[in-house]
């Protein structure tokens, strides 16, 4: 996988965190902040409390997915941090979708199929 628009450094997440909105269903949190560039940009955060590292990848994995299958209807220019929570450890894909599109539109990032 080729430059994946992720955030990496740790003033980003930090600057999320602060300054950005959060919204959270049951599977994880999602916080949205502007970021001033013509792309969004995805940051996973997993907790060691939320399993081993095959777990975690599992869920940073499924996200990246998540993201990427999702642009098309997702509005650019933001910074997208989602925080895994324990619950999305027993969930399938399709509920993962279901919620992460849910959370979207509540921070009113997506935007209706071209």
């Amino acid at each position: 996988m080729k430059n994946f628009p992720s955030i990496k450094k740790n003033e980003d997440f930090r600057r999320a965190y602060r300054e950005g909105r959060k919204k959270v269903s049951r599977f994880f949190v999602m916080y949205v902040i502007e970021n001033g560039l013509s792309i969004s940009r995805l940051g996973i955060s997993t907790s060691k409390k939320y399993g081993n590292s095959i777990e975690r990848h599992h869920f940073q994995r499924r996200m990246r997915e998540l993201f990427r299958a999702s642009s098309d209807v997702t509005r650019t220019g933001y910074d997208i941090i989602m925080v895994a929570r324990n619950e999305s450890r027993q969930s399938d894909f399709s509920q993962m979708k279901e919620e992460y599109l849910k959370l979207l539109k509540g921070h009113d990032i997506f935007m209706e199929s071209k």
